[in-house]
């Protein structure tokens, strides 16, 4: 939730939770990974679809603003008319939204998501090629700032547009339990901004300087967080 102060709170552990608790989340998930992948869009600037709903769509449920966050994507491209899924579900006529994809393309991209579900990849290529070609590490010349064991502070300026940072550990000292390698920062991947690859961290916090007295006793939140976001101490 961004670390908004609103919603924090317990989280609710749902004993056996399946994957999907009905059909369409199931559906939903394939539509989103299907329709991200043919408008050659990445997961950065999906969820930053998502943080710009309305409120009331937003807190609607998990996969609704999945669901909205798509039709969102489509509208902004051309593909759907405003109220166009409105319409049809009302089963009123509407205008269709002036761009269109070929069929070629949207055969390659059906056989390239079907193709990576069901991988038989070699161990190296998985662990060392596919996160580069189609995940978001990215190398770097820069080494990284921090090593395990430095103790970091959480920048707390504001941002308007998509961050990773949750606002919950914004001005908060932590210290640094690995380094994740160097990924595409979020923040400019989610509009399209070319940035430097930034050094990802794991940074833990006691839970008692995230929230006080009223935390969990002698407990301990791990946070990925990138280095642009860290200061030292």
């Amino acid at each position: 939730m961004g670390g908004r102060t609103e919603f924090f709170g317990p989280v609710v552990r749902e004993p056996n939770e399946p994957v999907f608790h009905t059909r369409w989340e199931g559906l939903v998930f394939g539509m989103a990974l299907f329709v991200v992948t043919l408008l050659g869009r990445n997961i950065d600037a999906f969820r930053f679809a998502m943080e710009r709903l309305p409120r009331e769509v937003y807190l609607s449920g998990y996969y609704t603003r999945w669901l909205a966050a798509l039709e969102s994507h489509l509208v902004r491209e051309g593909y759907l008319n405003p109220g166009e899924v409105d319409a049809r579900v009302a089963g009123r006529a509407s205008l269709a939204g002036a761009r269109h994809i070929s069929r070629m393309r949207l055969t390659a991209t059906s056989r390239m998501v079907s193709f990576l579900l069901r991988p038989q990849f070699p161990q190296w290529l998985a662990a060392q090629l596919l996160p580069r070609l189609v995940g978001t590490s990215r190398p770097t010349l820069r080494g990284p700032r921090f090593a395990v064991g430095d103790r970091v502070r959480v920048g707390d300026h504001r941002t308007a547009g998509h961050t990773r940072r949750p606002g919950y550990v914004a001005g908060k000292p932590g210290v640094v339990v690995a380094h994740l390698g160097s990924t595409a920062f979020p923040d400019a991947h989610a509009v399209g901004r070319l940035a430097r690859p930034q050094h990802l961290y794991t940074v833990s916090f006691p839970t008692s300087d995230l929230w006080g007295d009223g935390a969990e006793p002698a407990a301990e939140i791990c946070v990925d967080l990138y280095e642009a976001y860290l200061e030292p101490v």
